[in-house]
């Protein structure tokens, strides 16, 4: 399908440091500007390096050239400065100019991760830094809070979950405003569960996470325990932690446990019977969505943004406070009910039509 604008709203820049579907956001971004270049629309993404990925004739890259990487506050200062030069030249007003990053220039930027301004929770003597205060101008300067006087830009401000609009709005109440519905992230599809039944007392557990204390592997071992003592046979597959760095919390568990370090998950979901993703914080958490597309349960904390997105179909969202009971019997209800699970479907041209609303409010304020 082509959507025809008007040839302002034709015209989109996409500014991410590194262009390539390479990671969480940078995958974002790349399936929406190729989706966008198949709906007609003309995409220059400014980067500071391309991983040079074929790319639909209707997207342009221009590299800025990779910076000096240490400190990170810096470079992302002079990545913000080169970008907004390259703007300039371009001519600002000849596109809708859409950030990922900390940037000057911009009309509506999508939020990824939750605000650094969290740091203002945190003990005084961590916000007294330069690197501190650089990154809350930078943030301040990307939600359209100038600097001098405190006004506000007329920009938009996407969220790319509740969890992330809710922790926006905390830190900076004055730009509610200007933050729009969140879009969440499309799915693709993986190969999907394998059609069968779990055997009462077995089925295979997985945990998705590198980043392994955050994304709740401790709470996940816990239900595994209580679990295995009615599933003898149960199974755990685990990506993302190394078994040395966790086998002190596996101490106790003497079932069979997988550790496959840390690797890409597609071809792993139609193993699994359920994902238990317990995260204390998580922005998004892709693995959740991309379970469901496979015919996967899941069960996961309301601390992850994907939670919105998990039906009662899909899963069971539950709070960390919850008892671990509460946990175990859902974990068991749907090992008993995994052959039952829908699909979730969520396609990257949806995503692509919901920003091409906001292009269009966009280019006619022009």
């Amino acid at each position: 399908m082509v959507i025809e604008l008007n040839s302002q709203a034709q015209k989109i820049i996409q500014i991410v440091r590194n262009w390539g579907p390479v990671g969480g956001m940078e995958s974002y971004v790349w399936h929406i500007s190729h989706e966008l270049a198949k709906k007609n629309c003309s995409v220059t993404v400014i980067c500071e390096q391309s991983h040079k990925v074929p790319d639909h004739q209707n997207i342009k890259v221009i590299e800025i050239g990779q910076l000096k990487q240490k400190p990170r506050w810096l470079m992302y200062r002079r990545f913000a400065k080169k970008v907004d030069a390259v703007i300039q030249t371009l001519g600002a007003q000849n596109y809708v100019i859409h950030s990922h990053e900390r940037s000057i220039s911009h009309d509506i930027t999508t939020f990824h991760s939750m605000p650094f301004a969290s740091i203002k929770d945190k003990a005084w003597w961590k916000r007294i830094s330069i690197r501190a205060w650089s990154y809350l101008r930078m943030e301040a300067q990307e939600l359209g809070i100038e600097a001098k006087t405190g006004s506000l830009k007329n920009l938009k401000i996407i969220p790319v979950s509740s969890v992330i609009a809710k922790a926006i709005q905390k830190y900076y109440p004055q730009i509610q405003p200007n933050i729009q519905t969140p879009i969440t992230p499309g799915v693709i599809q993986n190969p999907k569960r394998l059609n069968k039944s779990v055997p009462h007392d077995g089925g295979t557990i997985g945990f998705i996470g590198k980043e392994w204390a955050r994304k709740g592997f401790e709470q996940f071992i816990k239900i595994a325990l209580q679990l295995h003592a009615s599933r003898p046979n149960l199974k755990l597959l685990v990506l993302g932690p190394e078994k040395n760095q966790v086998m002190h919390l596996c101490a106790n568990y003497h079932g069979q446990i997988s550790f496959l370090g840390w690797q890409a998950s597609a071809n792993h979901y139609q193993e699994l019977d359920l994902l238990i993703h317990p995260a204390s914080s998580e922005a998004y958490g892709m693995v959740i969505t991309e379970a469901m597309a496979s015919h996967v349960p899941v069960l996961v904390s309301s601390a992850c943004g994907a939670a919105s997105d998990v039906s009662s179909q899909h899963g069971s969202v539950l709070d960390l406070n919850d008892s671990l009971d509460s946990w175990v019997n859902q974990a068991n209800n749907w090992l008993d009910h995994a052959s039952d699970v829908p699909g979730y479907e969520r396609p990257w041209s949806q995503v692509a039509d919901e920003y091409l609303d906001q292009y269009q409010l966009i280019a006619k304020s022009k």
